[in-house]
């Protein structure tokens, strides 16, 4: 895993932990809505916790291609220069 990748990573498991408390120890593999429960405010709570974070902006179209938080640090590292 490069730096970017671990950095992306812990940016959107503590933006779950603000959203989700009590998801705790969830599998990169998780998907969003079926195994973590998200809807899609949290969906929306949870992005713009993490575009807080990393000062970016997440496209609508990457939102509508992740599925699982490996699907979403995938598209957000990209994002990142």
């Amino acid at each position: 895993m490069s730096d970017k990748t671990v950095m992306v990573d812990k940016v959107i498991r503590d933006a779950l932990k603000t959203v989700r408390p009590d998801a705790v120890n969830v599998a990169g593999g998780a998907d969003l809505s079926r195994e973590l429960g998200l809807d899609s405010v949290q969906v929306m709570d949870l992005i713009m916790e993490i575009e807080d974070h990393l000062d970016i902006s997440v496209p609508v179209e990457l939102l509508a291609d992740a599925r699982t938080l490996d699907q979403l640090g995938a598209g957000i590292v990209r994002l990142i220069p």
